[in-house]
């Protein structure tokens, strides 16, 4: 039996990337839900800090009309002054935007020959009709006897041109759709020079198995192109608690950018903005009001631990998803932010049998912060102390003063 887990853990791995790229979607589509707009000048402070953790792609803005998309009524004053902060002048990170419309490439186009471009402008079309009716009023028919006139605008004021395909994976309005309907837009964006792909459950429908299986498709008709496209993206959103178990699936199957968002943050774009109804694309059309997308901190944590290079600061990643919190002025359903990573030596607050130090105050809800001070190492005469010399093993290595191994033996045989 042991040999067979060993094999199994050994084939995972190596279907396992060194590294992938992390794309965090807080500025857009992470905001885009929420039922007040957040203060511009927060936006800012939040595209410097995540280069700051070490972010190389981030989205900033939506050229959408401001009189739906409230939450993206600044979104000129945002890109200008993301590219104006001395950290993305010095890291020079790809800003990615969106756009739906011929104007909203035109507005990007004005940025563009002011000096502030949008790295690359994303519209996005659905793989269905009917969320395509409801999300930008056009079926697919239609709306591709449009794109002609984006590719052109992009062509000519020097940023790129994104095809963000919605529900990939499933649609909230008619269920599971077929892949081949995600090959038929990708096949018609490689004819007319469209090289960036972004793949999206775009309400959270899938499973595991689709993720893996739609992901592995991709791969399988597109793979070959790797030298000229990007497509291996996995973006995820959440509805029925199955975001990161997706993003993990695509991964396996050679996902390798991941998009996520601080906080969970994200989902259709808000209905009611500032007490205000008829923003968005209408009322509601998931079934569940708590969405978002796969939330950032517990998908790099999950990496990390899997052994997989994000390049992300994760302990400064943290922080900022409890700043967040602030923000949007609510607890929110990420679980990292309150548990934080998990130890790699022994701690010295909870190793003691009965105190009560950290017994939190009652709820509702009883958050578990992981503040510092649980990050503390148990000193030898501290654990020595506790077990008051009864025999004891736990996960130094013997050979190497400071090293730490995995756990193998818990007790004494």
């Amino acid at each position: 039996m042991a040999q067979n887990k060993s094999t199994n853990n050994s084939e995972v791995k190596g279907q396992l990337p060194d590294e992938v790229v992390m794309l965090e979607l807080l500025l857009r589509d992470g905001l885009q839900h929420a039922s007040r707009t957040v203060p511009t000048e927060a936006k800012i402070w939040y595209a410097d800090q995540l280069v700051r953790a070490g972010y190389k792609y981030i989205e900033v803005t939506n050229f959408g009309h401001p009189a739906l998309l409230s939450q993206s009524r600044d979104a000129e004053e945002v890109l200008e002054k993301v590219h104006k902060l001395k950290i993305v002048q010095e890291e020079k990170p790809h800003l990615k935007c969106y756009g739906m419309t011929r104007k909203a490439f035109e507005r990007a186009a004005d940025m563009a020959q002011k000096g502030y471009p949008p790295s690359s402008l994303a519209f996005t079309i659905s793989t269905e009709d009917l969320h395509g009716r409801r999300n930008s009023g056009r079926t697919r028919k239609e709306y591709l006897a449009e794109i002609p006139d984006f590719i052109k605008i992009a062509e000519a004021n020097g940023y790129e041109i994104d095809m963000a395909l919605a529900c990939v994976y499933g649609s909230p309005i008619s269920g599971p759709v077929p892949i081949e309907n995600t090959f038929e837009l990708m096949d018609w964006g490689l004819d007319h020079g469209i090289r960036r792909f972004t793949p999206c459950d775009t309400t959270g429908e899938s499973n595991p198995k689709r993720s893996y299986e739609y992901m592995a498709a991709m791969v399988d008709r597109y793979g070959k192109y790797d030298d000229k496209i990007k497509f291996r993206t996995c973006h995820f959103h959440e509805c029925r608690g199955q975001s990161l178990a997706n993003t993990f699936a695509a991964v396996l199957a050679g996902g390798n950018i991941i998009e996520t968002s601080l906080g969970m943050g994200g989902g259709q774009p808000a209905f009611m903005v500032d007490g205000v109804p008829g923003k968005g694309s209408g009322p509601l059309y998931t079934n569940s009001w708590e969405v978002g997308n796969c939330p950032t901190e517990d998908c790099v944590v999950m990496l990390d631990e899997m052994g997989i290079e994000t390049g992300i600061d994760i302990d400064l990643l943290l922080c900022l998803g409890r700043v967040f919190e602030w923000t949007m002025e609510r607890s929110l359903p990420v679980w990292t932010t309150k548990a934080g990573r998990p130890i790699k030596y022994p701690v010295e607050w909870c190793i003691p049998p009965n105190s009560l130090e950290h017994i939190p105050p009652y709820g509702p809800p009883q958050v578990f912060w992981a503040s510092p001070e649980k990050y503390i190492p148990a000193s030898k005469e501290f654990i020595d102390r506790e077990f008051g010399g009864r025999t004891y093993k736990w996960g130094k290595c013997e050979d190497q003063e400071e090293a730490y191994c995995r756990l193998e033996i818990l007790d004494e045989d």
